[in-house]
């Protein structure tokens, strides 16, 4: 990765002075405000529970997000608005990423094409066509794929005792994992990692300066023309891969359009690595920060499809989306009127303590029910992928790696809202 943003070092040690910091804002508007800034922002979770107290259901004027929103905190209130047809992910929440306000930076035009932010029945029908090129066969191979990645890199470094874990491992391994599995040339893998780093930091509105934006339109066009060319060698020659299956896949005789499937395969292989990156980050420092439970996993393999779930509740990637409400929306003494944008809270609804008994804990046994993506319509279709990934990623380096620890106690934070990661985390071994 190069010419990364700028990061926040934080302890890796939660300390009682971040919670005591957070419960002292008597203002919910301030803890809004904090949440989005990472400047200020400290511990993310405690804010997370002082805005559950103070206004569960929070309408906002802060800057940084569209007028008209409401902050969901609660477990209860994100997952109905999730899973309610009256919130919709809609083409003018596209309008977020539109940095000059022109409509014509590519990144925009590529956003605005995205599955994400089609109207509700162009989302349906490119779903269901995804959803035919994801078949068992290909989501099946991908775990022998991933296994591949994750032993190429740790032969990297396996000798060197140390590394950079999210730029050695976290963020090149299910990037390469998913251009694998959607059949794209290895002498390309260099290129789309740099389009990819750039064009994940123009994704996040919060923390976009007008240098990531221009090198977020850049990837975008970059992006645009690779796989131009790409699904038209595939129309002209079908292989085994992901590719090919998505441009043969049809429904009711449809096909994806040029612009569709261009803008599918960039979101498939940015929420196929970004996420999962960011997860991996967030996994580590969970299980660094409770050494009983990183020894457990260690000596007990067969923990690893909980602890993924467990993993995935207590520090997700995906902090927060945003659905337009397009029919009222009554959550108990609040009602979120048609018109208005409900703000989803996933990470503050997965330690929410009404659902999760001491939910600052990681506890590998508890197997939850979470939010972590999404639910409902828009539930995430990659979220196979990403706990595929996940376990094989952690069964790897627990095999490889098993003294693995963190050197120092600091990492290095992204300034992000939306998505929630590492920037830097160091590691060592014997």
């Amino acid at each position: 990765m190069k010419d990364r943003t700028k990061g926040i070092e934080r302890s890796l040690l939660a300390t009682s002075e971040e919670a005591e910091d957070a419960a002292a804002i008597g203002d919910p508007e301030e803890v809004v405000a904090r949440i989005l800034d990472a400047r200020r922002r400290g511990g993310l979770y405690p804010l997370y529970h002082r805005l559950r107290v103070l206004a569960p259901v929070h309408p906002t004027q802060v800057s940084g997000l569209p007028p008209g929103c409401f902050v969901l905190t609660r477990f209860r209130d994100v997952d109905r608005v999730a899973r309610s047809s009256s919130a919709v992910n809609d083409p003018r929440t596209a309008k977020v990423f539109d940095h000059d306000g022109t409509g014509k930076g590519a990144f925009f035009r590529m956003m605005s094409h995205a599955m994400l932010f089609l109207e509700k029945a162009s989302h349906d029908r490119v779903r269901r066509l995804v959803y035919k090129a994801f078949t068992p066969a290909a989501v099946a191979s991908l775990r022998a794929l991933a296994q591949s990645v994750a032993h190429e890199l740790i032969d990297r470094v396996e000798s060197e005792g140390a590394m950079d874990f999210v730029e050695d491992f976290a963020y090149p391994f299910p990037l390469r994992a998913i251009m694998r599995l959607l059949g794209l040339p290895r002498d390309a893998e260099s290129t789309l990692e740099s389009w990819a780093w750039d064009f994940a930091r123009a994704g996040d509105p919060m923390s976009a300066t007008p240098e990531i934006v221009a090198r977020g339109n850049v990837a975008a066009v970059g992006f645009h023309d690779f796989f131009d060319r790409l699904l038209e060698e595939r129309r002209r020659t079908p292989g085994e891969d992901l590719i090919s299956a998505l441009v043969m896949a049809e429904d009711d005789g449809v096909q994806l359009s040029r612009e569709e499937a261009i803008s599918t395969l960039v979101l498939l292989l940015q929420a196929g690595h970004e996420t999962t990156a960011d997860l991996l980050g967030n996994a580590m420092i969970g299980l660094f920060r409770h050494p009983g439970e990183l020894e457990r996993l260690r000596n007990s393999p067969r923990l690893l499809p909980k602890a993924t779930e467990e993993l995935l509740r207590y520090d997700t990637s995906v902090q927060m989306s945003m659905r337009l409400v397009r029919e009222d929306i009554d959550l108990g003494p609040v009602k979120i009127p048609e018109g208005s944008i409900a703000v989803l809270g996933y990470g503050a609804a997965n330690r929410d303590p009404e659902i999760f008994a001491d939910p600052d804990r990681l506890d590998l046994d508890r197997n939850p029910t979470h939010l972590a993506f999404s639910a409902g319509a828009y539930y995430c279709l990659g979220n196979a992928l990403a706990r595929t990934e996940i376990q094989v990623a952690l069964g790897v380096l627990l095999e490889r790696l098993p003294t693995i620890r963190a050197e120092g106690g600091h990492f290095v934070e992204r300034w992000t809202a939306r998505l929630r990661g590492p920037l830097e985390l160091r590691v060592a071994w014997d």
